[in-house]
């Protein structure tokens, strides 16, 4: 595995925004009866999502939690040096978003910003990208966003998908800081023998989008998806994901000397209630230290463990010192842990628009 430690960075405030349309699993018409319905939210611990309107992007949804934090956090717009824009939900091809959002947001035209494309495992790789940049002091404060509209880019007429993804945008203030009393610590690891595992098989340069791409193909009963939408592979993910991350978790904590006793929380990416809980009671870790936010929001991609924070974790963050460990997984089978800090940032509720 690879590891990185950073000094010198702290983080200085979270925030998130969902739509506030909501979809219940329970209701959804896929579902060829109510037992079924039942078996799925069971099993997985989503019941329902968060999902936009026709009409509203990852783009839109991340503007007013930049603009609350940013008010919250007293941080005028010129203070701000970078600006990383994470999602697999991009407005266009081209440009990148994070060009988009400057002008939005009305930020400097001295920021620097770029997109991320990267899925489940977004959160923990792009803090390391972004804390990197901003931890030699040329660069002083940064914008991390992480946004997903998960439920245009599936088919809603697959109940292997749809019970499964919700919409939301989070933004982590990070800034430099000599005062930041521990290092932020990394592993990372990527089989990519996996990335077909969760794809959408139409739509980049290998396979350009064509006619065919555009047709509904009904794959098995309950299923009915095109060439274009997101495809998951359930029984490869799981093998996946009850392997490799908490391998990962426990080579963290073994290279950076961790004490699981002195740990606060475990935030896991919000992938599905069994899987994350395969993987905590394989760490030993109590229940009360894994927070989940999946049964009201499902499983929004990179944006998961930071909307975790901000809905069940606002009240300690914002109020003392809290030892953190992170784990994104997912997506082109990569994974990616992170050891850090939460000591009284700011934290907004929820946003709903």
């Amino acid at each position: 595995m690879s590891y990185l430690s950073i000094n010198n960075v702290r983080i200085a405030g979270i925030s998130a925004c969902v739509p506030e349309n909501v979809e219940e699993n329970f209701n959804l018409s896929i579902f060829k009866d109510e037992l079924e319905a039942k078996n799925v939210i069971t099993s997985t611990g989503i019941e329902r999502k968060h999902v936009v309107m026709p009409g509203t992007l990852a783009s839109d949804l991340s503007i007013p939690a930049v603009e609350k934090l940013l008010k919250e956090l007293n941080w005028a717009k010129s203070s701000i040096d970078l600006l990383v824009f994470c999602s697999l939900a991009r407005d266009y091809i081209a440009p990148q978003t994070s060009c988009i959002l400057q002008d939005r947001l009305s930020l400097s035209t001295n920021t620097c910003v770029f997109d991320l494309p990267i899925g489940c495992a977004g959160y923990v790789q792009g803090m390391s990208m972004v804390s990197s940049m901003i931890s030699h002091g040329g660069m002083k404060r940064a914008l991390f966003i992480c946004a997903e509209t998960n439920s245009i880019n599936r088919s809603k007429k697959d109940k292997t998908v749809r019970p499964l993804f919700g919409d939301a945008a989070t933004v982590t203030a990070l800034e430099y800081s000599h005062e930041a009393k521990k290092p932020f610590n990394f592993v990372f690891g990527t089989d990519g023998s996996g990335c077909k595992a969760i794809w959408t098989p139409a739509g980049g340069m290998r396979n350009p989008v064509t006619e065919e791409d555009l047709k509904e193909i009904e794959v098995e009963p309950g299923v009915i998806r095109r060439s274009v939408d997101m495809a998951v592979n359930g029984m490869d993910v799981f093998g996946f994901a009850i392997k490799r991350p908490p391998k990962a978790i426990k080579d963290l904590m073994m290279k950076y000397n961790i004490d699981v006793q002195t740990l606060d929380y475990l935030f896991l990416h919000q992938a599905n209630k069994y899987i994350d809980e395969k993987i905590r009671k394989s760490l030993e870790i109590p229940s009360e230290k894994v927070p989940y936010c999946l049964e009201d929001y499902g499983n929004v991609t990179s944006a998961s463990i930071p909307l975790t924070v901000v809905t069940c974790c606002q009240k300690n963050v914002v109020s003392k010192a809290n030892h953190c460990i992170a784990a994104g997984f997912g997506i082109g089978f990569e994974w990616a842990c992170m050891e850090f800090d939460l000591t009284n940032i700011v934290c907004p509720s929820v946003i709903n628009i």
